[in-house]
């Protein structure tokens, strides 16, 4: 008596012949194209949302796209696609479809869409797993299976986050395009005729005047205290780990105005972008544990300021080579952050922050020069040079306005002392 449960490995129903190599190649052609846009989709609204929660939630679906993308154009290489195919569109329509989607009015939208294209990546990677052979197809299968738990979380996210900021905004716009794409995957029945471009007539572009949040959380920039004025010294760390959010939105404006780029590119400038909103979200959640509002803190402005304003390439290599490599200098720098955490202000939780902030860092600035140095017929000395004028126009900006010095808030014990 057979046994599924260990029988050819556990792999399932493996006598259904399922899809041939060129049709599971074709289909995952197209999901590849549709995740390579959705990271464009999330990072070109991330700029453009006020609302910190969205950002946050675009920040990681861009970079969990970026993933999957990644690891479906190395699985179309082995399912005998070239290179210089997997970069072209895979079809018309779905370039369409997804340069409409593209174009929303509103943050509401912008979630809509988001969601909706989430939900049906969802859909679409299931009915693959149940039409494909498990046995000939295992390595899409297994790369599918591993991808869906974080697929599905961050779908459930966009979702909870769309009940709690009110109603869904109606997307049925969209559904003409996608049908004429036959669907994400391409599988579907298409329709003869292509809609007429609506929204995408001219091509999108960040607005780089939107997003800003209210100005009553803002400040231009901090005063930074001596390191022996152990309170005013973390306070001043925190705004800065909250305020990192600024270099995501930059980020985010390199990788969508990048797009000549190849893809390498954009994957390693994913990973950035996400590590600085998980920074801000560290400075978040550490101000919120300290002080028990998360707002006790305002974000510094002046970074953000540089970001809309600069040339891609001149804000990336001012971030990659001389900020963040200028934090690998000890004394004080990303080790000495972290020491003074744990050292100076005993914080656990901060500590923690800080040694993958700092592990972090040392990871940019090496994607950095990996990304940059063969752009410079120079090589890196070239690059430094370039980066050093960044970091000139960076400090003008700066220099717009002055700081202005941190008030310590009260930690939480007792401002709960104060409300009772």
């Amino acid at each position: 008596m057979s046994d599924s449960r260990f029988r050819y490995a556990g792999l399932g129903n493996v006598k259904n012949a399922g899809l041939s190599v060129q049709s599971a190649a074709a289909r995952l052609h197209h999901l590849s194209f549709v995740e390579k846009s959705l990271m464009f989709f999330c990072a070109a609204h991330l700029v453009g949302t006020p609302i910190r929660d969205l950002k946050l939630l675009l920040g990681r679906a861009q970079f969990l796209a970026a993933e999957r993308c990644a690891a479906l154009r190395k699985r179309l290489q082995e399912l005998r696609m070239a290179k210089v195919r997997i970069d072209r569109r895979p079809s018309e329509a779905l370039e369409l479809a997804m340069d409409e989607a593209l174009h929303c009015a509103t943050s509401t939208e912008v979630a809509s869409i988001a969601h909706a294209l989430h939900a049906e990546l969802v859909t679409t990677y299931l009915r693959y797993l149940d039409q494909t052979n498990p046995l000939a197809d295992a390595p899409s299968c297994d790369l599918i299976t591993s991808q869906l738990p974080l697929l599905r979380r961050i779908t459930e996210s966009i979702e909870a986050y769309i009940q709690t900021s009110g109603e869904p905004c109606s997307i049925t716009r969209m559904e003409k395009f996608f049908s004429a794409a036959a669907g994400l995957d391409g599988s579907g029945r298409s329709s003869d005729k292509l809609p007429a471009r609506e929204r995408s007539e001219k091509p999108f572009e960040i607005d780089r005047n939107s997003g800003r949040p209210s100005a009553a959380a803002m400040v231009w920039d901090y005063i930074k205290p001596p390191l022996e004025e152990t309170a005013a010294h973390f306070v001043h760390m925190l705004g800065i780990r909250l305020s990192e959010i600024n270099v995501a939105e930059g980020l985010a404006i390199v990788i969508f105005e990048s797009k000549d780029k190849p893809w390498e590119f954009h994957h390693d400038l994913s990973r950035h972008l996400w590590d600085e909103i998980r920074h801000s979200m560290m400075g978040e959640a550490a101000i919120e544990a300290v002080f028990g509002n998360a707002g006790a803190i305002p974000m510094r402005e002046y970074e953000r300021a540089y970001c809309m304003e600069a040339p891609p390439l001149e804000q990336y290599a001012t971030l990659g080579i001389e900020i963040e490599g200028g934090q690998m200098r000890y004394p004080v720098g990303k080790r000495g952050e972290w020491e003074f955490c744990r050292d100076a202000v005993k914080d656990p939780l901060m500590t923690t922050f800080q040694d993958y902030d700092w592990a972090d860092e040392v990871l940019h600035v090496y994607l950095a020069r990996r990304q940059l140095t063969d752009w410079f017929p120079g090589g890196g000395k070239e690059l430094s040079l370039f980066a050093q004028e960044g970091r000139l126009k960076r400090t003008e900006v700066k220099q717009r306005q002055a700081p202005v010095e941190l008030t310590v808030p009260a930690p939480k014990e007792a401002s709960q002392e104060v409300d009772r």
